[in-house]
């Protein structure tokens, strides 16, 4: 998907004095003009409605929503439009009279060209007995010299030279009433309208009525239904058109393709995760997140689903990936959308005494079950670093901070004590030192290398040292911590009230919500993510960079994306929850899914399945993950 970006140009209706008669020596101003007598276009002679000179002023070429510009560069003309396509400069613009009765050519036809870089041209008299005009801009913007300076497919010259990446049209042109309008912008959808235009006139419309029909039938076609402004406007910087002109541009298969490698994960992605970046960053995620709800309408057309329509509020069904796996959408404020039906559920919120931050809560009662959980990542500063640290502002509030174990229950290093039972029955206790250079093991220091080299007997028995270094079975005494009796009472790192949740609880919100959904519990996790739907908060991980040196024909850079969160729960025995399995799921946003691409219970740093329930390792107190309180 290209780069979008706004157009600044303003639209201005300005009345047109029409002259009855015209002097011959304002006829020799008409320098530009050229007329040919003979007929282009097989015209058929419809009587005249009225003569007049015109005045003309646009813009050829296609512009899409301004995703990129930094308060510095405000005002710049030169980047006011990056990431458009403009008609390059020497393109020919030629204005050929219609009839009034016919719209066909009547041979009188004016002639100019672009002279600038942004596709500006302008015709300062137009001698006419018409109002209505075919313009016609004879090549556009789609060799490599003008080439896209979009976000997303111009990564590198080689892509940029094929042809293949570029969709516009070598010819683009516009029907107007120059009664009507004076600045106009030609475009991909106004090229589209005219055999609509000239349908609509046979059939003995006005071109007033003509033309609303004409792009009623092509908004509707893409999923669209509200009226967005005349095509040839494109003025103002908060058109809708911006975002439709893209649309357009696109096929099914870039739409359907594109849904599913980026625009899911993007589209629950938390704002934060760019604004802290900067001004440029968050524009272009809010008007992705706005396309991408344009692209959502065009395949909910396409797939079947029909209008959404007031009646028809919260009323789900599906659309098709590149795959042809399914995307949950919902009817949601007449529109489809990525989602689920909504549920009952009820939002609140609650403040953090110890540093004042603020948290929204949500919830549920289903079934006689109550719970009231935080609908966002803890973010006390306890803390050593931010759960997702590439993205962050002022504390973690994109993502909150991530724990080790041990750090949310509030429990000392000098506390956990490690162990081991010998055949015999005799146990061996393991210094913290020896738990330190076993947990860093990994990172082949000189220093940590000594540590486990003094630490092997204890660590493998003297029996195993030459023999590949096969580990004992060791353990740590989590049960003087968490019991049957007191996993469910355990507050944490988390403030007066809250405690951090157990499996139990988490089970108990994934089965209440698998009713709800008709599904499975370990199948319902993505209701999660649609805080419309269910409240929960769950954000997708973006870490996105901006352009930096270098970077000239692209601006964002996603660099890691997926749907991954991992969170602490208080019994050990079960100690870290993890959605969407990693990096599994990248296609598709369904509840159909196999559970099992869903959600996984970690026990050890191997991830055996919660199934298995096999002993804990002792790395289990020093992992990390978010941290989810539930109320009391």
């Amino acid at each position: 998907m290209k780069n979008l970006i706004r157009n600044t140009l303003v639209r201005d209706f300005i009345g047109v004095a029409f002259c009855l008669m015209m002097s011959l020596a304002l006829l020799m101003m008409y320098s530009g003009c050229s007329e040919d007598n003979s007929p282009i276009n097989g015209a058929h002679g419809g009587a005249a409605e009225e003569q007049g000179v015109y005045a003309l002023v646009g813009q050829a070429g296609d512009v899409y929503p301004r995703l990129l510009k930094s308060a510095e560069e405000e005002g710049k003309d030169s980047l006011k439009n990056e990431g458009s396509v403009f008609a390059s400069k020497g393109t020919i613009v030629s204005v050929y009279e219609l009839d009034s009765l016919t719209l066909d050519t009547t041979g009188r036809f004016f002639v100019d060209a672009v002279n600038n870089d942004s596709g500006y041209f302008k015709f300062d008299s137009l001698d006419l007995n018409s109002p209505y005009v075919l313009i016609v801009m004879q090549e556009s913007c789609y060799t490599e010299d003008c080439r896209d300076r979009g976000l997303r497919y111009a990564y590198n010259d080689e892509f940029v030279k094929n042809e293949n990446s570029h969709k516009y049209k070598q010819t683009l042109s516009a029907m107007v009433c120059l009664r009507d309008i004076e600045k106009v912008r030609v475009n991909s959808l106004t090229m589209a309208k005219i055999p609509l235009l000239r349908a609509y006139m046979a059939e003995g419309k006005t071109f007033a009525e003509a033309n609303e029909l004409a792009e009623r039938e092509i908004l509707e076609n893409l999923g669209i239904y509200d009226n967005l402004g005349t095509f040839e406007d494109l003025s103002r910087d908060d058109s809708e058109l911006f975002y439709v002109n893209e649309l357009f541009r696109l096929d099914s298969a870039d739409i359907r393709f594109q849904m599913g490698r980026l625009n899911i994960p993007l589209y629950f992605a938390p704002v934060e995760a760019f604004s802290v970046l900067g001004k440029s960053l968050e524009e272009y995620y809010l008007n992705s997140v706005k396309m991408i709800e344009y692209e959502i309408g065009y395949l909910a057309r396409q797939d079947g689903l029909g209008r959404c329509s007031e009646a028809r509020e919260n009323e789900t069904g599906a659309v098709k990936d590149a795959l042809g796996n399914d995307i949950a959408v919902v009817c949601r404020s007449g529109k489809w959308t990525i989602g689920f039906k909504k549920i009952d559920h009820s939002k609140g919120s609650v403040t953090d005494k110890r540093d004042g931050k603020i948290y929204k809560t949500v919830t549920y009662n289903f079934g006689g079950n109550s719970q009231t959980w935080m609908a966002e990542n803890l973010d006390f500063a306890d803390a050593a670093s931010c759960y997702h640290p590439e993205v962050h502002g002022e504390g973690c509030g994109a993502y909150g901070r991530e724990y080790q174990w041990h750090d949310a229950m509030k429990i000392e290093d000098d506390s956990i004590k490690s162990y081991s039972v010998g055949a015999q029955g005799d146990t061996i206790l393991l210094s913290k030192r020896c738990v330190d250079a076993y947990l860093n093991d990994s990172m082949f220091l000189a220093s940590v290398k000594a540590v486990v080299d003094s630490c092997d007997t204890v660590l493998y028995g003297s029996e195993n040292q030459e023999k590949g270094r096969i580990a004992r079975s060791w353990a740590w005494n989590y049960m003087d911590y968490v019991t049957p009796t007191n996993q469910n009472s355990y507050q944490g790192i988390c403030p007066d009230g809250w405690r951090i949740p157990s499996l139990d609880d988490w089970m108990t919100l994934l089965r209440n919500l698998g009713e709800q959904y008709g599904v499975d519990y370990s199948s319902v996790v993505p209701v999660l993510y649609d805080g419309e739907a269910t409240g929960f908060g769950l954000k997708s991980y973006i870490y996105a960079l901006g352009g930096g040196d270098g970077a000239e024909y692209f601006r964002v850079l996603i660099r890691r994306m997926g749907f991954y969160n991992y969170f602490v729960m208080a019994d050990v025995l079960f100690y870290v929850m993890d959605f969407f399995n990693t990096w599994k799921v990248h296609e598709g946003f369904d509840l159909n899914f196999p559970s099992e691409m869903h959600m996984t219970i970690y026990k050890n740093e191997n991830k055996e399945q919660v199934s298995e329930l096999l002993q804990g390792a002792l790395s289990d107190p020093y992992q990390k993950a978010a941290v989810r309180c539930i109320k009391n």
